[in-house]
């Protein structure tokens, strides 16, 4: 009997360690979303930092939610909302000109405790390069990078290039400073996926569920194999359960911000879940 109550500790310890939270833009609950403050802030409670691309006029990957700035978030170089509701688009701007653009000035509506830190739009190289010299100097294993390549059919070559170049872009960035095991690509839009399928197999990539239908139908629709798929909480039936298991295709659970759902996805055994909260700063 003891030796059985041990086996079911060492177990129930080694899952716990195996379940991680992605920071959802860097635990925006908690700072200015997709800011390396945020990110290194971050790593103080999960390795993983989820984030979003976009491409900037001069083919500069940054990190950024929005490919128009929401001047709800933004404020121009002196701190002031964007004049008359202008809303710059990201994929007109060159890196510089982006750069004059700050978020946290201005307090988010939907996240009332998020701290006020004034801070830019950075590239995604900066991003890297500062996060990993944090993680070092702080005795921290190396960040791990849930990445969204933020493209559609609809806005091709509007707000985004179109998908080879934004992946080759990405791709250069990441060969100088990851390697392939600390990332996962994340997308709506299966063709940066599959193209990175075909040309960097090494990279695993992650099927977000835009569309609202069972894994089996993308798998009849796709043309390569996604390592993961992501649909939210609210979408997770016994059906998601059952075919993610038939098809070896490992759960990571959307968003959630409420500790009885993240504990739910654990319980149907999901060890990867999304939110814009430490888990310690999770309530009901």
């Amino acid at each position: 009997m003891k030796y059985a109550a041990l086996l079911l500790l060492i177990s129930l310890q080694s899952y716990a360690q195996d379940f991680t939270v992605f920071a959802h833009r860097g635990f925006r609950g908690l700072h200015p979303e997709n800011t390396v403050s945020a990110f290194k802030k971050t790593l103080h409670y999960t390795p993983v930092l989820e984030m979003d691309i976009m491409i900037s006029k001069d083919m500069e990957v940054v990190v950024t939610h929005d490919a128009v700035l929401n001047s709800k978030l933004y404020t121009d170089a002196s701190g002031e909302p964007l004049a008359n509701g202008y809303t710059p688009r990201i994929y007109e701007l060159n890196a510089a000109e982006i750069q004059k653009y700050h978020i946290g000035i201005t307090p988010h509506p939907g996240y009332p405790s998020q701290q006020q830190i004034k801070e830019t739009i950075p590239t995604l190289n900066r991003v890297m390069e500062e996060v990993t010299a944090y993680a070092k100097t702080h005795g921290m294993q190396r960040p791990k990078y849930f990445i969204e390549t933020k493209i559609s059919e609809k806005t091709d070559h509007l707000k985004h290039p179109d998908p080879k170049i934004v992946v080759e872009l990405l791709m250069k960035v990441l060969q100088k400073h990851t390697q392939p095991q600390e990332v996962i690509i994340q997308s709506f839009d299966p063709r940066t996926l599959s193209y990175i399928e075909k040309h960097y197999p090494e990279y695993e990539t992650c099927l977000l569920d835009g569309k609202k239908i069972p894994l089996s139908v993308y798998l009849e629709q796709l043309d390569f194999r996604p390592d993961y798929f992501s649909p939210r909480f609210e979408q997770i039936t016994a059906q998601t359960l059952e075919e993610s298991k038939q098809y070896g295709i490992p759960l990571i659970g959307g968003n959630a911000n409420s500790r009885k759902a993240v504990d739910q996805m654990k319980k149907w055994g999901i060890r990867y879940v999304i939110s814009d909260f430490p888990y310690e700063m999770l309530t009901d």
